[in-house]
């Protein structure tokens, strides 16, 4: 069933095409993260730096234009930063949901490039208990990734209660040409992930209450990208143009976190959903309130940050830090983000083949500066939104037409700002006979300028840029067609999905031509019409070897600004193709290849890059074990088995001639009872 639409349909009977992935489904050893997990999902790829932060990409659009939905209510960690990941740990998730393309009508503004709705794990719909515990060692960045659950149901109410630890060190680059593969200085990550689950459901009536405190401490190098390199080099090319300024082992973060910059990050979430069935209808309230907090340490007066750095211009370059202060180190940027929420759905149950939502969401926002170093000023933000969606059933087609109304209110720095928008969508799903679906879907969508875009006006160093924001910048508007056809048999599936993007007021950096005192190049927020079109397609098959299964995609974007000029962070031309071999239930092995083309339509500022080759291998073993109920799995993957220096064209680290991981062997284990 999906979450993420109104009307609790499954994924083939929806009009709104939606990508279930499904973590049951799924090898062990690839949910250690979340880029594991949706990383075969076309249409979505990660603006990465490095192994552990990862920011989700819905076709070419990034940061504020995806919205994400964690723990039953919109995930807000100041997401304009691109330094920022989802910090969402996988052991909590039982599914997620993909919707490509504008949902502004169920979720209010930012939701132009699309949504990410994390389902969390399920209470237990019987009596009983059941745990859970898996633990993955990495080589390359000597990392440790463990979870450990319990879920428990008595009569009416339920529990589950979880905890996650993530400890990477710096990662090595792939093979370079001068043999030097060394760790990268300052590029691990550690995480802490605490969640706590109660339940009650009882007749027509069921009460979901959810908390999750998040710690992660994020390395920061001092990078020069003012120094990045114009043109980058894959596994297939001798390149002697990488910086070896970077290349130091340094894997002992203890022994120089005084000399380090690094952020320590806290979110802290609480949810409240519950839901009330009567005869035909149904009304879902959830409250929610959540607190960012961020504190970054280092050297920002002398050699600059990487942490607010936004190569896809979506807003604050900055991510959010709070109060820790292990070293007797004074936080030179310190942040608070807190929002509170109100969501509410009704939907009246078929009648007449009839099925009508209707709903709307609140959210009070509050940023707060402590720190002497301010990225985006003290601000204020409250959303309002209603929206109405009617889905017509017919015989062998269906049709949803829906609309909604938006406001938002900012106050910041003594200025006030109101935006106003109305979207509309309008789906068709025809049944094409046996298990073939044909699905046109047209939506507006729209987004206001966020703190950063409206109020910059200093240095960021990351990014080599002196910014400037304007509070004249209107709202970006979208409109989307999407057209989508699949069709399925016993032994094989094809889908193929193509869309035009139309954006008016696209929101990016652009550069005076000016320089400050110090001769840092000033950049300005400006406006143009964009364009963003492109597909994928997906094919799965069984073979004539009973053993033997593929799934394989390939994926196009082409995004330019109306002005002239490409649009940044627009992914290459992408190839996937995984091959299944499972020997028995108990054994099965996976080779995943992915070739990515060369990408040189790039905006300014943005570095191009060749193409590369990769090929991972994994395998899985289920033990026996002498416990009734209870199972034991053996995981392992190498990726890219062949060591290839490359650089993925949407990894932040390219810019200071990082190289990304090289070869990485994974082993884990995973105990079920």
């Amino acid at each position: 069933m999906i979450v993420s639409t109104p009307f609790g349909e499954t994924a083939d009977d929806n009009v709104i095409k939606v990508t279930k992935v499904d973590l049951a489904k799924m090898s062990a050893v690839n949910t250690q993260t979340m880029k594991d997990v949706l990383g075969e999902t076309p249409g979505l790829s990660f603006i990465s730096t490095g192994p552990g932060i990862y920011k989700p990409n819905i076709r070419g659009l990034s940061s504020n234009r995806v919205v994400v939905f964690n723990q039953n209510i919109r995930y807000e960690n100041q997401q304009w930063g691109d330094e920022h990941g989802i910090d969402i740990a996988t052991g909590g998730v039982s599914s997620v949901e993909l919707i490509k393309g504008p949902a502004s009508i169920l979720y209010g503004s930012d939701a132009i490039g699309g949504v990410l709705y994390f389902n969390p794990q399920q209470y237990l719909k019987y009596n009983g208990t059941k745990g859970d515990f898996s633990t993955f060692y990495n080589t390359n960045y000597s990392g440790f990734n463990s979870t450990i659950g319990v879920s428990t149901t008595i009569d009416e109410f339920s529990l589950i209660a979880r905890a996650s630890v993530v400890e990477n060190g710096d990662y090595s680059g792939s093979q370079r040409p001068d043999d030097n593969d060394g760790p990268y200085e300052s590029t691990g990550m550690e995480s802490k992930d605490f969640q706590l689950a109660l339940g009650y459901s009882k007749g027509n009536y069921s009460s979901d209450l959810r908390l999750n405190f998040n710690e992660s401490i994020l390395y920061v190098p001092h990078g020069d990208e003012e120094e990045g390199h114009d043109d980058h080099d894959d596994g297939d090319h001798d390149d002697d143009d990488h910086d070896d300024d970077h290349d130091e082992d340094h894997d002992d973060h203890e022994e120089h976190e005084e000399e380090e910059s690094y952020q320590d990050i806290e979110n802290f979430i609480v949810s409240w959903k519950n839901d009330v069935k009567f005869d035909n209808s149904a009304l879902s309230v959830t409250v929610g309130f959540s607190q960012n907090l961020r504190k970054e340490f280092g050297h920002h007066d002398e050699e600059g940050h990487d942490d607010h750095d936004d190569d896809d211009h979506d807003g604050d370059h900055d991510d959010d830090h709070d109060d820790h202060d292990e070293h007797g180190e004074e936080a030179a940027l310190d942040m608070t983000l807190r929002v509170t929420s109100l969501d509410w759905k009704y939907v009246n149950e078929k009648n007449d083949n009839i099925e009508i939502a209707v709903g709307g969401n609140f959210v009070h926002q509050t940023n707060e500066n402590h720190g002497d170093e301010v990225l985006v000023p003290n601000a204020s933000k409250n959303d309002m939104g209603l929206f109405m969606l009617s889905h017509f059933h017919f015989d062998s087609s269906d049709l949803m037409l829906g609309a909604r109304a938006d406001i938002r209110k900012i106050d910041a720095i003594g200025i006030e700002k109101t935006y106003s928008s109305m979207t509309a969508s309008a789906g068709y799903k025809l049944d094409l006979g046996g298990s073939s679906i044909f699905r046109l879907n047209m939506a507006s969508g729209y987004r206001a300028p966020n703190l950063s875009e409206l109020f910059s006006d200093g240095e960021h160093h990351g990014t080599g840029r002196y910014e400037i924001g304007s509070d004249q910048l209107s709202v970006e508007k979208n409109f989307q067609t999407d057209i989508s056809f699949e069709t399925s048999n016993e032994k094989s599936s094809l889908l193929v999905d193509l869309f035009y993007n139309n954006i008016n007021d696209y929101i990016f950096l652009n550069p005076t031509g000016a320089q400050t005192d110090e001769f840092m190049p000033i950049y300005e927020y400006a406006q143009s019409d964009a364009t963003i079109l492109g597909g994928e397609i997906a094919y799965s098959s069984e073979t004539g070897i009973d053993w033997l299964s593929y799934y394989a995609s390939m994926e196009y974007l082409r995004g330019k600004k109306k002005n002239d000029g490409w649009l940044p962070d627009i992914p290459p031309v992408t190839f996937k193709l995984n091959l299944d071999l499972d020997f028995s239930e108990k054994i099965n092995y996976e080779i995943d290849i992915l070739h990515k083309a060369r990408q040189d339509k790039v905006a300014t500022f943005e570095n191009s890059t060749h193409s590369n080759f990769l090929v991972d291998i994994s395998g899985q073993y289920e033990l026996n074990t002498s416990y009734p109920g209870a199972k034991a799995q053996l995981f392992w993957k190498v990726e890219n088995v062949f060591d290839k220096y490359y650089y993925d064209h949407l990894s932040r680290f390219k810019n200071y001639g990082f190289y990304d991981m090289g070869r990485n062997v994974s082993i884990g284990l995973k105990i079920s009872y």
